[in-house]
């Protein structure tokens, strides 16, 4: 599998350019860098985050130039022109021009012989197993351009859907990461103070100040431990999240919260229904298509049932007949399958489900934000008022004991 690479050179002019490019070798960089006129002066290997970490959920999967190349693609196909002259004339601007290298390395494959799908699937962590599938069934149909325009239409509703996922819990994660931080610096820096101050003159101290002075003096003393506890507690969640039955455990878990776990379900079944619309059109076998979805739903408790469905399908099973099997899959979504299974009309099925959860999404994410901001304003308003009884209330006895 190719790595990633993150080069520092100098072009002929004395500009220093920086990029990352896909590449076996750093000597494979070296030549990609020496056919753009670049002399490298540091290379080095990008580590790559590991599967299903938070980091790799975060840093995307290159939407936009990949939608960029699938358009392109469809244009140039539908003109006309020739594989091997379209994927000459495709370029990506970006600043690591490490799609465009891509490209070269797919023009070389396909040169020498191999298809366009095959290419492609040298380069897993561009093309996923999804989009490589639908390449090759519009290969076999002669249906490459329309295959080629549903799928840039797909990425574009899936980056669509992620962008709303990251705004809605964009702003919970500040809030509280703020909380978080002010806890910590009244713990560890603000309480002390007060407590030497305090104690200068034997006054009775309120319930509210204890509790916090008790809390910072816990904080204070004992934080190599809780530092322990809490790195023993990240080790062992990974390694439980690593197991099968964890990750489902976890999954199903999360799919319980309220909001956050409707809206999960909402944008798997989206991404669900217009991927598989696409495979279906393209000609892929039923049974095929949900085995290569499986792969695209990121919730472990959920490829449970997409698993289910595809032994349904297997064994030529009513799906409608077995509705009630399925936890987390709506049964609106459910029907509207089975009645396109019978009718013949599955694609048109899927794709009203595919843009019905989409918008469903879409709006549930844009008021998420409004469903949470009374909770953490009440989280944030206890905070400040259990920190403002407890510094100001000794303060209004003092200032009793001073008039006494």
């Amino acid at each position: 599998m190719p790595s990633q690479y993150k080069y520092q050179a100098v072009t002929e002019s004395g500009f220093v350019r920086t990029g990352i490019v896909n590449a076996q070798t750093s000597q494979q960089v070296e030549d990609f860098l020496a056919a753009q006129s670049l002399m490298p002066v540091k290379i080095t290997p990008v580590r790559r985050a590991r599967s299903g970490s938070l980091l790799a959920m975060f840093q995307g999967n290159d939407f936009e130039r990949l939608i960029s190349f699938t358009n392109q693609m469809a244009t140039l196909h539908r003109s006309g022109i020739p594989l091997l002259r379209a994927l000459t004339l495709i370029r990506i601007p970006s600043p690591g021009d490490r799609f465009n290298y891509v490209i070269e390395q797919i023009r070389s494959a396909v040169q020498s012989g191999k298809l366009l799908s095959e290419a492609m699937a040298q380069h897993p962590d561009l093309f996923n197993s999804v989009y490589v599938a639908g390449v090759m069934a519009g290969e076999e149909s002669g249906k490459l351009e329309q295959t080629l325009d549903e799928l840039s239409a797909m990425l574009e509703q899936e980056m669509e859907i992620s962008r709303h996922l990251k705004t809605a819990t964009r702003y919970p994660l500040i809030v509280v990461g703020v909380i978080i931080l002010a806890i910590t610096v009244v713990m560890t820096f603000v309480i002390p103070k007060f407590v030497a101050f305090y104690g200068a003159f034997n006054a009775d101290l309120p319930l509210a100040t204890r509790i916090l002075i008790g809390a910072s003096e816990a904080v204070v003393r004992f934080w190599p431990v809780a530092l322990g506890g809490l790195i023993a507690f990240v080790l062992g969640a990974r390694y439980f999240l690593s197991r099968p039955r964890g990750r489902e455990w976890f999954d199903r878990q999360l799919l319980r919260l309220p909001v956050l776990g409707d809206l999960i379900i909402k944008s798997n079944v989206a991404r669900f229904s217009l991927i598989f619309r696409i495979l279906f059109r393209s000609g892929v076998p039923l049974v095929k298509s949900i085995d290569l979805l499986a792969s695209t739903v990121k919730n472990a408790a959920i490829v449970a049932e997409v698993r289910r469905m595809q032994d349904l399908f297997r064994k030529g099973q009513d799906l409608s007949a077995r509705i009630g099997q399925f936890v987390y899959f709506p049964e609106m979504a459910l029907q509207l399958m089975a009645v396109g299974l019978e009718s013949g009309s599955l694609d048109k099925m899927l794709e009203e489900v595919g843009l019905h959860y989409s918008r469903e999404v879409q709006y549930r994410a844009r008021h998420l934000t409004s469903i949470l901001e009374p909770l953490l304003t009440l989280v944030l308003g206890a905070f400040v008022l259990l920190l403002a009884l407890a510094i100001f209330l000794p303060m209004w006895n003092l200032i009793k004991v001073f008039r006494g």
